[in-house]
């Protein structure tokens, strides 16, 4: 991951916040991970649907904006698969479109077991803006 990347990845406040962590994110990929813990719980017990999908957007964000164009999600959808009550989640983000303003990935969530808990499908715009200029002076 370069070094504006995980610039951009470590000032994800939302993210750092619910124990995510990007741990690759290159030329329109990135994998990341969230170790499931009793804040991530709902009612029912099982992971919150807004914990995965904060792990799957906090990838696609990754890979979205490895090319160095900060890149805003314009569409995005979600499908759930499995409840999940413990372990590790693992997300993996994939290009599947890209063009100098709009990009598509799709990003698989999986339990320990390799099971797809989520399938998550994002569109970016890509603005102008170099991302190392948002923290700039």
């Amino acid at each position: 991951m370069n070094e504006n990347v995980r610039n951009f990845v470590q000032r994800d406040a939302f993210a750092l916040n619910l124990g995510i962590r990007v741990t690759r994110a290159e030329a329109g990929q990135a994998a990341g991970t969230m170790v499931i813990g009793p804040e991530h719980l709902n009612s029912a017990g099982t992971v919150h649907g807004g914990a995965v999908y904060a792990l799957a957007d906090a990838v696609f964000a990754a890979a979205s904006n490895s090319h160095g164009t900060l890149a805003m999600a314009i569409e995005v959808s979600m499908s759930y698969m499995k409840a999940v009550r413990e372990g590790t989640l693992t997300a993996e983000a994939q290009e599947v479109s890209l063009n100098p303003k709009l990009a598509t990935y799709v990003i698989p969530v999986k339990d320990e077991k390799g099971d797809l808990v989520a399938l998550f499908k994002g569109t970016v715009y890509r603005k102008k803006t170099r991302i190392e200029e948002l923290y700039a002076g």
